[in-house]
């Protein structure tokens, strides 16, 4: 099974208002999912890892009930973030760079960042995969 996966391309750390951890990812490429779910209104998915194929990564591919998927790319460059998921953690996947809604919150005289176009995952977590997955 081929599945195209896109790795983020800038991340932080931060708490939610509850006081729960969160990870927040930006991956460009998932503008129309992000829409086409948030349109459908779907808030039920699933989720598992897997190593690609040379096993040089990890793969989280999550997939809604309208078959609609991501699949976020874990290079060994980000494995810090995956260390971060070793805990249930809350995940922010944002289609908007991160660095902009930094620039926005800090002209703004904000202490919080204003999301839209984006996904949220409560208590995501990393679960080593099984050896007989086939990606």
């Amino acid at each position: 099974m081929f599945t195209q996966a896109y790795t983020p391309e800038q991340s932080a750390y931060g708490k939610l208002d509850n006081g729960r951890d969160v990870l927040i990812l930006y991956v460009k490429e998932f503008i129309e999912e992000v829409r086409s779910i948030n349109q459908s209104g779907l808030s039920k998915y699933t989720y598992h890892w897997f190593t690609t194929e040379h096993k040089d990564a990890y793969v989280l591919q999550v997939i809604w009930e309208n078959e609609v998927h991501i699949a976020i790319r874990f290079n060994s460059q980000h494995f810090g973030l995956i260390d971060q998921l070793l805990q249930p953690k809350d995940v922010i996947l944002t289609t908007t760079p991160i660095s902009e809604l930094m620039e926005k919150a800090q002209k703004s005289d904000y202490s919080f960042l204003e999301f839209n176009n984006v996904l949220t995952f409560s208590q995501l977590s990393f679960a080593v995969p099984s050896l007989d997955y086939q990606s």
